[in-house]
């Protein structure tokens, strides 16, 4: 695309914890019997061939699975079921390919560019097919592709839209599920007419995404933990350096919520969907985390886990916002 035909949002760009999504895209792998499929992978194959860490129940998984596109509705934001916009290419994948549920991860939406998107590439095998299928739906739904993660992996799961001062960041995970050169495909592409800065995580190899090790939920909240940190890396216009992450968000004033290794995966304390106007989504597993984020006035819409957390996500992860 040529820079007089991008279209950026010309008012002050706002990070993703303050940006209230117009729609947000959701599936649900239970309605077209995905998960049966699931269930006959005998259990010491069921990680390595699905993703999934237990069998899931599918009746019991999409019992949670309409909580959350409950909430989303309560909160005043249109869930789009991915089910109602893909092509036949499309119905077909998602009866075979449970992991679909995950919509966040295959494309990345960012706030200040609120009609187009960026197709992920994903490294797990299994996931290989996503990023068509959600690119189809997206551009189904009105949205242009500026840019495809060809050269790279690189998931939704470890992009989070930051803005501060007037400037667009990013900060974007890397190691376990995203490459490194990640980071290079999206300056490259995206700066400096759409971004400004790119702050890097490196991710302890046993993690998945960013978005289960840190998440800003407010302009004063990061849910973070520090143990699945390595490094950071802050990409910008005169070259690259070495930061402590939180750190960085710290002198930006977002105070971090330290969470434990185990909140963070068997609870997936971090993974919240921000909606905006300090309102997140989280399970309602971590009820210390959830107790912190009320002590600091943010509202905590908690939604039925056990069934879900199955899969390896949490509610960020389920939710992919569009803000058109």
């Amino acid at each position: 695309m040529d820079s007089e035909e991008r279209c950026v949002d010309d008012r002050a760009p706002v990070s993703e914890y303050d940006a209230s999504p117009v729609r947000v895209l959701v599936h649900d792998p239970a309605e077209t019997r995905a998960l049966e499929r699931l269930l006959e992978i005998p259990a010491d194959e069921l990680a390595e061939r699905s993703l999934f860490r237990a069998h899931p129940d599918p009746e019991a998984f999409g019992r949670e699975h309409a909580a959350l596109v409950a909430s989303v509705d309560g909160a005043g934001v249109k869930a789009v079921r991915l089910s109602d916009v893909v092509d036949e290419h499309g119905r077909g994948a998602l009866e075979e390919n449970p992991n679909h549920v995950y919509t966040r991860d295959a494309v990345i939406t960012l706030p200040w560019l609120p009609g187009q998107f960026v197709r992920g590439a994903m490294r797990q095998p299994v996931r290989r097919g996503e990023p068509a299928v959600l690119a189809s739906a997206l551009r189904a739904l009105g949205l242009e592709e500026i840019l495809a993660a060809d050269e790279c992996f690189l998931e939704g799961g470890d992009v989070v839209p930051l803005a501060h001062e007037g400037r667009r960041a990013l900060i974007v995970g890397f190691g376990p599920r995203s490459s490194r050169d990640g980071i290079a495909v999206l300056w490259r592409h995206l700066h400096p007419w759409a971004l400004d800065e790119i702050v890097g995580v490196e991710i302890v190899p046993e993690r998945m995404n960013l978005d289960g090790v840190l998440v800003p939920v407010t302009d004063d909240t990061v849910i973070v933990d520090h143990s699945s940190i390595v490094r950071g890396v802050v990409l910008e216009a005169n070259g690259e350096r070495p930061v402590d992450v939180v750190a960085v968000l710290g002198e930006l004033g977002l105070e971090p919520l330290e969470v434990t290794r185990e909140e963070a995966t068997a609870l997936q304390a971090c993974n919240c969907f921000c909606l905006g106007e300090r309102r997140v989504i989280a399970y309602d597993l971590c009820e210390r985390v959830a107790a912190e984020l009320r002590g600091r006035d943010i509202e905590v819409r908690t939604v039925p886990g056990r069934e879900l957390i199955k899969g390896t996500g949490g509610p960020r992860c389920m939710t992919r916002p569009l803000y058109c």
